[in-house]
């Protein structure tokens, strides 16, 4: 099967129960927790190692959920991932879970990338353009680059609007090498 199918299997049944229980956030909150700590230390070694048995990886799990103040649903969920061997699709998981919470709060992410540093005024105007186009609530992540030399890159919903300085004059270098 297929990493993407596999992971947006386990998200969406995830945050189905999460949404019952009217926990769609705190869920998310707590696996992205995990998740960062799983990727950023010896943990996700351990965790994946089948030297160790399957009992001694769950306990692992639930201690550092307990560090981490993790519900049970959360825990549970964890421990399931552990049992399939489906650990290391953790981060393609989180990913497919804030798709979905965001499809079911009407908003979409987007990042802005520019030479420098947008200001308050300029995101939200940028806020509004992306409003009116995706029709959604935009959640607006902003990156600096000073490659891009000005102007900016968006991406939003699979899509990649490259309206960056750099890439004007890459294709403009293009057109004058194609002309001689």
């Amino acid at each position: 099967m297929i990493e993407g199918k596999l992971s947006r299997r386990y998200a969406t049944a995830l945050f189905q129960l999460a949404s019952e229980a009217a926990k769609d956030e705190e869920a998310r909150q707590e696996l992205e927790r995990f998740a960062t700590t799983y990727s950023a230390s010896v943990l996700s070694t351990v965790l994946t190692n089948p030297a160790f048995d399957l009992r001694s990886r769950k306990k692992v799990v639930v201690q550092v959920a307990e560090q981490l103040k993790l519900s049970p649903l959360i825990i549970q969920f964890l421990a399931l991932l552990l049992d399939r061997d489906r650990l290391d699709h953790l981060q393609s998981i989180v990913f497919y879970y804030r798709r979905l919470q965001d499809a079911a709060r009407g908003r979409v992410q987007a990042r802005a990338t520019a030479a420098s540093p947008l200001g308050v005024e300029e995101l939200d105007r940028l806020r509004s353009v992306l409003k009116g186009i995706s029709g959604k609530e935009v959640v607006l992540e902003q990156e600096a680059d000073a490659g891009l030399l000005g102007g900016l890159v968006i991406q939003i919903e699979g899509k990649i609007y490259d309206g960056s300085l750099r890439t004007q004059l890459e294709k403009m270098g293009k057109q004058i090498e194609q002309g001689s």
